[in-house]
């Protein structure tokens, strides 16, 4: 098995666990917790010391092979979502996104994917689920950006918002959901 075939099959196993986890956690904790600003501590699996501070630069390639950067889209606020084809709490979240992205384009919001995958996997999957947002794509590189973003575990999936002027002012590892997204905007997008 190649390294990056491992690596995969680990990062596979650790977002299926993570994600039963959330399953029945969720399922005993009450319906509408709130949401919470800060990650879990420090060097565990999020390094929450990055919110507030600037986010990591970055280039990638985009499912058409364009490299692309944040800069890519200025004056916005980016919620970067990282993912992957195989990942199913990813999968899971994917309508979430695509809703979000609708509701929020007029607030200068642009959901961003960053997926860990091959880029015709991603390309395919995209035009099946009717994605309304530009994914870039990688592997080991998706990797080492996930670490910078703070995600020292690298689990999928694992959202960042960026608010216009750079910095990260938020974390998520695991999935998120329609209601989870719609508190997140309306603690930060400008009203």
């Amino acid at each position: 098995m190649s390294g990056f075939s491992r690596q995969a099959a680990l990062v596979a196993a650790i977002a299926f666990t993570a994600g039963a986890a959330g399953f029945w956690v969720a399922r005993w904790m009450p319906s509408d917790p709130p949401v919470v600003a800060s990650a879990p501590s420090p060097k565990t699996a999020v390094d929450g010391d990055i919110e507030g501070q600037p986010a990591p630069a970055l280039s990638l390639p985009d499912t058409d092979g364009k490299l692309r950067t944040l800069k890519d889209w200025p004056g916005q606020w980016l919620l970067v979502n990282f993912w992957a084809t195989w990942c199913s709490p990813c999968m899971h979240e994917i309508p979430a996104l695509i809703a979000t992205q609708t509701k929020y384009a007029k607030d200068r919001l642009q959901v961003v994917g960053i997926a860990m995958d091959d880029p015709d996997a991603v390309r395919t999957l995209m035009r099946e689920k009717g994605f309304n947002y530009p994914s870039l794509v990688g592997d080991e590189a998706v990797q080492q950006i996930m670490e910078r973003f703070g995600n020292t575990l690298g689990a999928l999936p694992y959202t960042v918002l960026i608010s216009p002027d750079g910095i990260v002012r938020y974390l998520e590892l695991g999935g998120v959901d329609e209601p989870k997204l719609d508190a997140l905007m309306a603690r930060f997008l400008p009203q």
